[in-house]
């Protein structure tokens, strides 16, 4: 071997390791797949051993790729605290901060809302991600996170921000084809819009399965705002989160909220390394004004 391990490349081995292409982990690591490529190469010509293998499935690690994983691993761990013990410490509020939500609460209540946060504090860098995925708060791919469900990590601080009903929506366009369902039984005779099965076993999924289990599916999609859009343009009916439909004037409620139908909860979270730091201080602060306004 010739000379050190550099974090970086162990960084990029990791990425590679856990996402399975080089592309994938370059979008995670936001480089291109090209840097991933070279710099692994680079790490396997200096080390002299395969690290990562071809197979259908992705890339897999080698024998030498698995001892190296642990290293790197242990390594990540020493510089992330590192890294959130002095970024805990900042009492500017100045700089990078990280935020995490579902696409919908982005889209329809955060964007809209974030120039209070950048006008109370204009030298705040505010990177908000719209990801569906439970992102990891130990390795820095968020500094606060906004979760439709309560963390079940230990070992991060969360915050209730506010509980929000869930309603049956439909659209005039898709009424006037379809008919309006005037109680539960009639759920079952009518075109679903559902989200893919990453969220079959939400709350709100399972109350639709169970109350109309006889309804056709016409459309899935991957995200809270393709959701809505398509049940909007008149595909069929579909749950949605009363927060957000109320800023899509197309979506019509097909039910009382009466009927029984499912709550759901938002949480913040964070990492405790970073309760000091004036950034996430600063943005936790302004998603109860946004999220919670009647506390």
């Amino acid at each position: 071997m010739h000379g050190m391990l550099a974090w970086d490349d162990l960084r990029y081995f990791l990425a590679v390791y856990r996402h399975g292409t080089h592309a994938a982990a370059g979008r995670s690591l936001r480089v291109a797949a090209t840097t991933i490529g070279r710099r692994l190469g680079a790490l396997e010509a200096a080390l002299g051993v395969k690290l990562l293998q071809r197979t259908p499935g992705g890339l897999v690690p080698t024998e030498a790729g698995q001892r190296l994983r642990a290293h790197a691993e242990r390594v990540e761990a020493e510089v992330l605290a590192s890294e959130r013990a002095l970024t805990g410490e900042d009492q500017r509020v100045a700089g990078p901060v990280r935020l995490t939500s579902g696409d919908g609460l982005a889209v329809y209540v955060l964007m809209p809302r974030l120039l209070e946060l950048r006008t109370q504090h204009p030298n705040l860098e505010v990177e908000l991600r719209a990801d569906t995925r439970v992102l990891d708060l130990s390795r820095r791919e968020a500094d606060v996170g906004v979760r439709a469900f309560r963390p079940r990590e230990p070992s991060l601080l969360a915050r209730r921000l506010t509980a929000f009903p869930f309603g049956v929506y439909g659209s005039e366009a898709y009424f006037a084809r379809r008919g309006r369902p005037s109680s539960l039984r009639d759920l079952s005779q009518h075109d679903w819009v559902v989200p893919d099965a990453a969220q079959e076993s939400s709350p709100h999924e399972v109350w639709r399965r169970r109350q109309a289990s006889g309804g056709r599916i016409v459309v899935r999609t991957s995200a809270t705002t393709l959701l809505m859009t398509a049940c909007a343009e008149g595909h069929g009916l579909a749950m949605v989160p009363e927060l957000l439909a109320a800023h899509e004037p197309r979506l019509v409620p097909a039910l009382s909220r009466a009927a029984g139908l499912p709550t759901g909860e938002l949480w913040a979270v964070t990492h405790p390394d970073l309760r000091h730091n004036a950034r996430v201080n600063a943005v936790l602060a302004w998603l109860v004004r946004v999220l919670a306004p009647s506390r």
